[in-house]
């Protein structure tokens, strides 16, 4: 039996500083429910509050989530604490069978609430996460496994403005990523002075001790996530997408299938590195960001220890689709700006017929992340049968929400 608990706040993604971030925690703290896009209906997922009625019934509906919703009585920054101080929610747990616990990302309480009620965690230790989380921590292994390494140098905050400038006038544009960073955040893309400029001036909000890694800005024609759900015994490929990013490398979303053209060197480099973390001890969902260049080199660039934003995507196709989802397509869009706070009801009219998903058809919208309605935004999985009809329903989508 399945657990699924999803807490998302910043002391577990350790942000690099000095990189403007737009999410706040009463925001993050809506987060969890996302996970009923992963769970089975014999499943248990740990969520802040209820989610609306009339969401979880549209998704029953599909064959997607579960009724068993476990809320703890405290309401605290962590889910997960919450959950811990609990006692008569922890004694509930205690009482399942045979059950998995999957987190969104591996921290301390993740370990201990899993050891309190018994649970296998299906997810890697704390300190692995930590490591492979760490943007330092991927060209070192690249370099162990006789993988092809992007050109870079590392940095600290005092040497980092002289490394960046002659490392870019060898290479031309470059890239600052901090030690940890997430969804574009901490990512500093460098073509200009004023550019190197801008970046200084966040320097003074980084701990002195913080790190930077620079890198070359490569010509990419496709930026790939591929996902893996890795157990004790196999090492389950869960699809590869495309990466929807802007020129500041922020993410967007995701389309599926993906259009890269070398896709055996992709799986090649992608499943060498699975399955070195997987012999480290690593469990749980793990994504590997690759480049394809223009010049037709494949450079892993970003490792994702956690649930990517693509996992739900995936996963949501497989369950609406379970014998022809690898000829569907999707395309995840994040964060859609409705420019007023609203609830799915009167979401779920404004998107109508024409545009919400619908099982009969096949096609449409399968709105998530709509704990952010009361702030104007939330996430969708546009589904169809070609890119054409994604597109089309995806124009549709914009008239509707930006009007």
């Amino acid at each position: 039996m399945n657990i699924f608990i999803h807490t998302l706040h910043r002391s577990a993604l350790h942000f690099t500083t000095g990189n403007p971030q737009t999410i706040k925690q009463s925001q993050l703290n809506e987060y969890p429910e996302r996970a009923l896009l992963l769970a089975n209906s014999d499943d248990y997922i740990i969520l802040n509050h209820a989610p609306d009625v009339h969401y979880l019934e549209y998704l029953i509906e599909m064959g997607i989530g579960t009724r068993h919703l476990l809320i703890p009585k405290n309401q605290g920054s962590s889910l997960c604490d919450n959950v811990l101080k609990d006692k008569p929610l922890l004694s509930f747990l205690q009482t399942l069978k045979k059950t998995v616990l999957h987190p969104y990302i591996s921290t301390p309480a993740e370990i201990l609430l899993a050891q309190k009620i018994h649970a296998t965690l299906h997810s890697a230790p704390p300190e692995l996460t930590l490591k492979i989380n760490n943007k330092r921590y991927l060209p070192t292994l690249l370099e162990k496994l006789a993988l092809p390494v992007p050109d870079y140098k590392i940095a600290n905050v005092s040497t980092v403005i002289e490394t960046a400038r002659a490392f870019k006038e060898k290479v031309h544009n470059i890239i600052i990523i901090g030690e940890h960073s997430y969804g574009g955040f901490a990512v500093w893309p460098i073509k200009s002075e004023e550019d190197l400029n801008i970046f200084a001036g966040h320097l003074h909000q980084c701990h002195h001790n913080e790190c930077f890694l620079v890198e070359k800005m490569y010509d990419v024609s496709y930026s790939v996530n591929i996902q893996y759900n890795i157990g004790l015994d196999v090492i389950q490929d869960i699809g590869m997408t495309d990466q929807i990013l802007d020129e500041q490398l922020k993410h967007h979303g995701n389309m599926y299938p993906s259009s890269a053209q070398h896709t055996d060197t992709i799986k090649q480099y992608a499943y060498a590195i699975c399955d070195a973390l997987k012999l480290q001890g690593y469990r749980g969902l793990l994504g590997i960001d690759l480049i394809e260049t223009t010049e037709g080199k494949v450079f892993a660039v970003d490792l994702n220890g956690r649930v990517n934003a693509s996992s739900f995507g995936l996963y949501v196709i497989r369950k609406l689709f379970p014998e022809t989802y690898l000829q569907k397509h999707f395309k995840i869009l994040s964060h859609l700006n409705i420019e007023k706070r609203t609830r799915f009801i009167t979401l779920k009219k404004r998107l109508g017929v024409a545009c919400l998903f619908n099982k009969n058809t096949g096609s449409g919208i399968l709105p998530y992340n709509i704990g952010l309605l009361p702030w104007g935004f939330f996430s969708g999985i546009v589904i169809g049968e070609t890119q054409q009809e994604i597109e089309q329903c995806y124009n549709d989508i914009l008239l509707i929400t930006q009007s």
